[in-house]
């Protein structure tokens, strides 16, 4: 169901679920792992957990991984409910 919600809202057009370089970070391998983001332009290293995902997608602008650029995501605020958050996180769970 996860994976029906990132299609539906074009993620995938932007982010593979392989590990393959695109517009934006895989999606393979990231659920827990450790991400470089930017924030306010100062550089650090937070866990990919329920909350970074959830902060991804509504403020995508917040935290932006280091090598990807900023203003390239819209937020997804009022688009995308924290019920189909909940899905999103635990498909990206499955992608190791």
């Amino acid at each position: 169901l996860g994976h029906t919600v990132l299609e539906k809202n074009g993620c995938i057009a932007c982010h593979s679920i392989d590990g393959s370089k695109s517009v934006g970070p895989t999606f393979k391998g990231l659920y827990g792992s450790m991400v470089e983001v930017t924030t306010n332009g100062a550089s650090r290293k937070v866990t990919a957990d329920s909350v970074y995902i959830k902060t991804s997608i509504v403020e995508p602008n917040k935290d932006v991984v280091t090598g990807f650029p900023q203003g390239v995501m819209k937020s997804y605020k009022g688009v995308i409910t924290d019920k189909d958050i909940q899905l999103v996180n635990e498909y990206l769970k499955t992608l190791k």
